[in-house]
């Protein structure tokens, strides 16, 4: 499953919404776009508490509104090692150790920063997303 949480039915959810108004597919890519903005927020507070590399990689998260998904993005030209900041490295002395970029379960695997955050609080955030989401049912389809 990787690292991520899936909703199943998301997107026949999305497409029963764009069929009955225009704002409603709106309200879904927001619910989405606050989701990833809670994640990133958190992600670059643990960053700075890292320190070193990690505090300037951390700075490279960023939100990004999908329909479909809630989407962070880390890293770009301006941010070389970013993935040398969240995963570690075996080689360069300036990272730290190695942990690997494999998911390895909700009880540990890789990560400094943007991992650990959704391992330690996913179940919290998938509920006020649901809670969301039920919110926009309600409205819709009432």
């Amino acid at each position: 499953m990787g690292g991520t949480v899936t909703i199943e039915g998301l997107r026949d959810f999305h497409r029963a919404l764009r069929e009955l108004d225009k704002k409603f597919p709106k309200a879904l890519r927001d619910a989405n776009f606050d989701l990833a903005s809670e994640v990133v927020k958190r992600s670059k507070a643990r960053g700075l508490t890292e320190g070193g590399v990690a505090r300037k990689a951390s700075k490279s998260l960023r939100a990004a509104r999908s329909a479909n998904s809630s989407v962070v993005t880390g890293g770009g030209p301006g941010y070389p090692y970013f993935f040398g900041a969240e995963f570690g490295a075996k080689q360069y002395r300036q990272f730290e150790t190695w942990r690997g970029n494999q998911w390895e379960g909700w009880d540990g695997g890789p990560g400094y920063f943007l991992h650990p955050v959704i391992r330690s609080d996913a179940r919290e955030l998938v509920a006020a997303y649901m809670k969301r989401l039920d919110a926009l049912a309600d409205e819709a389809f009432s």
